[in-house]
C-alpha cells in the first residue's frame, strides 16, 4: 500500500523525491537508516502513523469503553430492541454507584422504565439521546438507578472531538487583547462559540445586563 501512496506522491512531485540527509547522530528530526527515498519515507512517517492509529483505536475501543457503550439500551428509543441481560456487564461494573447495587432492584427499575414508554401514545417522541432521556428520569423522580447509569453514559468520552474543539476555540476568544477577562465571561463566551447552534433570547440578555450599573463613569 505504501509503493503505491509514494509512486502517487512522486507523480504529484514532477516524478522525483529526494530523501533527506542521514547523519551518524540527529536530534531535531527523524533520522532512521534507509537506502533510498522509498525506505526512509516509509520507515519514518508511515509506519509511526499507522502505530498510531492502531493505538488509538485500542485506547477508544476497550473492554471498558465496549461494556459502557452497552447502556444504549435504556434509551426509550431503543428499549423494544433490547433486553435487561444486554445491561448487566455495565450494572455489574457501575455497582458501586448504584443506589441498591443489586442486579434485581436494578432489573426491576428496567421493566418499570420500559412499561412507562410502552404505556405512551405511538405519537409521543421516544428520547434518543441520553441528555433527554436523563432529563425525563430526573424530572419523574423514581428511577434512579436509570439516571445514574444514564449519568455514566453521558459523561463516557467516544471521542476526544469535544475537548479539542474546547481548546480550539479557547485560542481564539483568549487572546492578549482579553487578557484581563475573568472567568465566568470567559466560561460563557467559551458556551456561545462552541454551541453556536443555539437560539438566544437577546432580549433577557439585555435585561440582565440592564440590571447592573457599568463599572466605568465616562462622567
Amino acid at each position: 500500500m505504501f509503493d503505491k501512496i509514494f509512486m502517487q506522491a512522486t507523480e504529484l512531485n514532477n516524478g522525483e523525491i529526494t530523501m533527506p540527509r542521514v547523519t551518524a547522530r540527529q536530534k531535531n528530526r527523524s533520522n532512521v537508516p534507509a537506502n533510498n527515498a522509498l525506505e526512509y519515507f516509509k520507515r519514518a512517517y508511515f509506519l509511526p502513523f499507522i502505530d498510531t492509529c492502531l493505538v488509538q483505536l485500542d485506547e477508544r475501543f476497550t473492554r471498558h469503553a465496549a461494556t459502557a457503550c452497552q447502556l444504549s439500551v435504556i434509551l426509550p428509543a431503543f428499549l423494544n430492541s433490547g433486553k435487561f441481560e444486554d445491561i448487566v456487564p455495565a450494572v455489574e461494573l457501575y455497582s458501586q454507584f448504584l443506589p441498591d447495587g443489586g442486579l434485581i432492584p436494578v432489573q426491576t427499575e428496567y421493566m418499570r422504565w420500559q412499561q412507562y414508554w410502552q404505556r405512551k401514545p405511538a405519537t409521543v417522541k421516544r428520547p434518543d439521546s441520553v441528555v433527554e432521556a436523563l432529563r425525563v428520569a430526573a424530572e419523574l423522580g423514581t428511577y434512579p438507578s436509570i439516571s445514574i447509569l444514564l449519568q455514566i453514559f453521558a459523561t463516557l468520552p467516544v471521542t476526544t472531538a469535544t475537548g479539542e474543539r474546547s481548546f480550539s476555540a479557547l485560542k481564539y476568544i483568549k487572546n492578549y487583547l482579553r487578557s484581563t477577562m475573568g472567568e465566568e465571561r470567559l466560561n460563557g463566551l467559551a458556551h456561545m462559540y462552541i454551541n453556536r447552534d443555539i437560539t438566544l433570547n437577546y432580549e433577557k440578555v439585555i435585561d440582565e445586563f440592564g440590571k447592573f450599573n457599568r463599572r466605568l463613569s465616562f462622567v
